[in-house]
């Protein structure tokens, strides 16, 4: 029985060479090593041949005793990792699904520790399973087969959770942008699966080049794995996806993992936009493995759902949105969404929903950039939450979200000049603003050029503290789209001037600050920040544009007028 190297994992678990540790984790761990170790040093007393026949009898019973008070903390230290740190890490993914790269980078990195934790108890669970089957083939007691069996079914368990969904698809797939009839979708994705911790059992290195296969099937598909795991896939639902397979690789000190890189979604049959917007959408990994003590990890494992859209649909997105936000999908899988949630869940929600929309590469070939984005200022968040009418017990419906109107548009009809006022709902307003952002304001906004969210009696508050002639820049929250530039003049006047989404199309508002007359005049953008040293110095004029080197006679310049002046 080798427990050779056991004492030396144990104190890298408690010492600060391992900082990172969950204390929580630490302690059951601590707790279930210093019962190995009584076992272990009863084992090693049994098997030295040092015990007398009248003490083994009283010596395997105490080891009975021990080893039963072993596996029950081995079982409350599994349940630990599963049922809370697992958990917690999958609630959170879940959550950061709808967020930017970085957010989602920072959230995976947390594996590693995850992995850190998982491969102490593999091995000590491992260990432990090793001894009993030591003394099971040695020593028969019908005890020591029970302990043995009930550890293997407690490792099948712990072995086959352990394998994750590490990397998830985003909550939308948008095929193809506005053109229905090209084949890909429009922006690639990574998935990955992860084996955290099954390094004790070899299932590393069984593991290590073994295909993993990926399906991409309908939530019909998903429902019926929910009650029976064994169902059978064997091909793509609707859409195909490509990459259609990864192999598992063994990376050193992180496990196993299965990488399925630049993901698309492909066309597999002719399908209505509208229908398939209503569908939701899974991916699934089929899973076959193998582990020391005969156990094999035989399975699939299946993404959240996402819908995939032919061409924008905002509606299906904020929906999307608010499932990957607010829904127990990680405990009870396709579930619905709550009616109400805490103000501070939908705070962060849509701070990191606007983050992702801004940091959304504009064109497919776009490489995606994973950098902090800008975050949401106590004022901004402020404003947001207050448009969405909370309720006095602290919390926020989700319906307002979907259809509180905030804001109008100004729609004019195809057959005549006129037009006529919609109603714009809270999240159309929101996440169109996003999209401006991310096309014609991104480097303004990450500067912190770009006040934000701010009524007009907020704006003229602010301004009226300023001294000089300073404008804020903010987001219009009466009119849909539009950007407002508010203005303190050197006299003192207040004025409000905006762009819509087709004048910054049109012009970049960089130069509109910078070169406009009306803005000639101001000196700093709110709070404090020099105008010209933000956005650049404006162009100086000039009185005599003689040269000064030539000194020409006036004669020089009878037969000469600028290249654009009418002849």
């Amino acid at each position: 029985m080798d427990y050779s190297d056991i004492e030396q994992t144990f104190s890298n678990v408690s010492s600060p060479e391992a900082p990172n540790l969950d204390p929580q984790f630490v302690i059951k761990h601590n707790l279930s090593a210093e019962i190995y170790q009584l076992f272990k040093d009863d084992v090693d007393l049994l098997l030295s041949g040092k015990v007398s026949s009248a003490e083994t009898t009283k010596l395997v019973t105490q080891i009975l005793n021990t080893a039963t008070e072993l596996c029950k903390a081995l079982d409350d230290e599994k349940q630990y990792l599963m049922g809370d740190v697992l958990y917690n890490w999958a609630v959170r993914q879940q959550k950061l699904s709808i967020g930017t790269l970085w957010t989602q980078q920072i959230h995976y990195t947390l594996l590693d520790t995850m992995h850190q934790q998982f491969d102490y108890f593999g091995e000590l669970l491992e260990q432990t399973m090793s001894g009993l089957r030591y003394l099971r083939e040695r020593c028969y007691h019908e005890l020591f087969e029970s302990l043995y069996t009930k550890l293997q079914q407690l490792a099948h368990y712990f072995l086959y959770y352990s394998i994750i969904v590490a990397k998830q698809p985003p909550s939308v797939v948008v095929k193809c942008g506005e053109a229905e009839n090209h084949r890909r979708s429009r922006f690639w994705f990574n998935t990955e699966i992860r084996v955290l911790g099954g390094r004790a059992f070899n299932v590393d290195s069984e593991g290590d080049g073994v295909e993993v296969k990926c399906f991409l099937i309908t939530d019909d598909t998903a429902k019926q794995l929910l009650n029976n795991a064994y169902h059978d896939i064997f091909e793509n639902e609707e859409f195909a996806i490509e990459p259609p397979c990864a192999v598992f690789q063994c990376k050193e000190k992180l496990g196993l993992k299965a990488t399925f890189d630049d993901m698309r979604v492909a066309k597999k049959s002719q399908l209505r936009r509208d229908s398939v917007a209503t569908k939701r959408y899974c991916l699934c990994y089929n899973i076959q493995l193998k582990a020391a003590h005969g156990i094999t990890l035989i399975g699939k494992k299946v993404s959240l759902p996402f819908a995939i859209l032919v061409g924008p649909k905002t509606d299906v997105e904020a929906r999307l949105f608010l499932e990957r936000s607010f829904a127990d999908l990680v405990r009870k899988p396709l579930s619905d969404i709550p009616e109400a949630v805490p103000i501070e869940d939908m705070t962060e929600a849509l701070e990191m929903k606007f983050q992702a929309i801004v940091e959304t590469p504009q064109k497919p070939t776009d490489g995606a950039i994973i950098v902090r984005p800008r975050m949401f200022t106590d004022q901004d968040k402020q404003h947001i939450i207050l448009r969405l009418k909370p309720n006095s017990n602290g919390t926020i419906n989700l319906e307002r979200f979907l259809k509180q109107p905030v804001c109008q548009e100004y729609i004019t009809k195809k057959a005549a000049s006129d037009g006529e006022w919609k109603l714009v709902a809270f999240f159309e307003w929101f996440f169109k603003l996003a999209e401006i952002v991310n096309k014609y304001l991104y480097q303004m906004w990450n500067d912190g050029v770009i006040y934000g969210f701010c009524g007009k009696d907020e704006a003229e508050a602010l301004l009226r503290q300023c001294s000089r002639p300073t404008l804020l820049i903010r987001f219009s929250d009466v009119e849909y789209g539009k950007v407002k530039i508010s203005v303190l003049h050197s006299t003192g006047v207040l004025q409000h001037h905006w762009y819509d989404y087709t004048d910054l199309n049109a012009r970049s508002l960089q130069k509109e600050l910078l070169f406009n007359h009306i803005f000639a005049e101001v000196e700093f953008i709110y709070p404090n920040i020099n105008l010209e040293a933000a956005l650049g110095g404006r162009q100086k004029t000039f009185d005599n544009r003689k040269p000064r080197i030539l000194n020409p006679t006036p004669v020089y310049f009878d037969n000469q007028w600028a290249a654009t002046s009418p002849f």
